[in-house]
């Protein structure tokens, strides 16, 4: 059945072809043909022109207009319509850094575009070998930033401007560290941009780009270099190492020579202090014993003078006394010569005691 049915259909088919060659003639599809050409001509041409006469700009970007090959204007963002073939965008040359996707390199892409982007755009280059004051080769990778101020100088001015502002940084860069030893080029980091971007500003300015910033990436010496450097890095660590731990010693030593000192004035403050409260507690203790015996005297003095006694004379007998004791444990040989108003005395005193018994 399927194939019945095919072959009736190209049957129909081949009928129906015989049937427009005898209703056309071979001019008139030829005539035909022709209109069609012209017609997708005048098509894509009109494409063409409405393409080249409406423009349409993005934000951020702009297009140079040339008018017979002269500039004519700039296209800011939005919609324009231009003189067909003879309002002419004008190309320029331009790279960016692109990654393919899903890797981590990158890579540089050249264009040639009628659109300026007026973002700001950065530049990284390769490393570049750079010769120090004291000859010790050195590479160094930067990058700049700048954005385009003035679309017509970055047109007219410069034929590739990218290509410009990295040469122009790269020997401004060899210059600068020229004038550099290779201690003053790791330790001036900060100066090396600073001094860089002052002059590399001056230049660009008359491209219609602004330098907003440049930076050192990396500074890489010589691998005998690096390992010189590394020894004297650790070589200046112990160093400060032995100088800290010798200002801790004398700190230590100055630290414990005034704890000692204090500790000699504290025990001299506490030996004046302690012989101070003895003196003043003998000094107590002697005015106690005095005021004592000065009641004992007057308490005596009160007694004899009742019996006719003096209290002078009562108290030297009984010296006496304490005397003769101390005698009568001498040499048998030894001879006393006690005076008579003394055994007076003594006989009034035994006299007194009796009483009192």
């Amino acid at each position: 059945d399927n194939r019945a049915g095919r072959r009736m259909e190209s049957a129909r088919m081949e009928s129906a072809g015989r049937g427009l060659q005898e209703e056309f003639t071979e001019d008139e599809i030829t005539m035909l043909v022709l209109f069609f050409i012209f017609f997708a001509f005048f098509v894509i041409v009109l494409a063409v022109t409405l393409s080249s006469m409406i423009k349409i700009v993005r934000q951020a970007e702009v297009q140079v207009i040339e008018r017979f090959g002269k500039y004519h204007r700039t296209l800011t963002p939005g919609l324009h319509f231009l003189i067909p073939f003879v309002d002419v965008p004008r190309k320029v040359n331009w790279r960016y850094v692109d990654s393919r996707y899903g890797s981590s390199e990158t890579y540089v892409r050249s264009v040639v575009t009628s659109r300026i982007d007026m973002r700001e755009h950065v530049i990284d280059f390769g490393r570049q070998a750079c010769i120090t004051s004291d000859t010790v080769q050195i590479s160094v990778d930067a990058l700049v930033y700048f954005q385009i101020s003035d679309p017509r100088l970055a047109v007219f001015n410069i034929q590739n401007l990218p290509d410009a502002i990295e040469l122009l940084t790269q020997s401004t860069l060899r210059n600068i560290i020229a004038n550099l030893s290779l201690d003053d080029t790791f330790s001036s980091r900060e100066q090396i941009n600073d001094q860089l971007l002052s002059t590399i500003v001056r230049d660009a300015e008359r491209w219609g780009v602004t330098i907003t910033r440049v930076e050192v990436k990396h500074i890489i010496p010589p691998q005998d270099i690096k390992t010189t450097m590394e020894a004297q890095i650790i070589a200046e660590r112990e160093r400060r190492s032995m100088v800290l731990r010798a200002d801790g010693d004398r700190e230590s030593s100055i630290v414990r020579s005034q704890g000692d000192a204090a500790k000699l004035v504290l025990q001299a403050e506490g030996i004046r202090t302690s012989v101070v409260n003895r003196a003043k507690g003998e000094a107590d203790a002697k005015l106690m014993v005095a005021k004592a015996e000065g009641g004992a005297v007057r308490r005596l003095r009160e007694e004899t003078a009742v019996h006719g006694v003096k209290a002078t004379e009562y108290m030297v007998a009984i010296q006496y006394l304490n005397a003769l004791k101390d005698l009568a444990k001498g040499a048998a040989t030894t001879a006393v010569l006690i005076p008579a108003r003394t055994m007076d005395m003594m006989g009034a005193l035994m006299q007194y005691n009796g009483r009192q018994r």
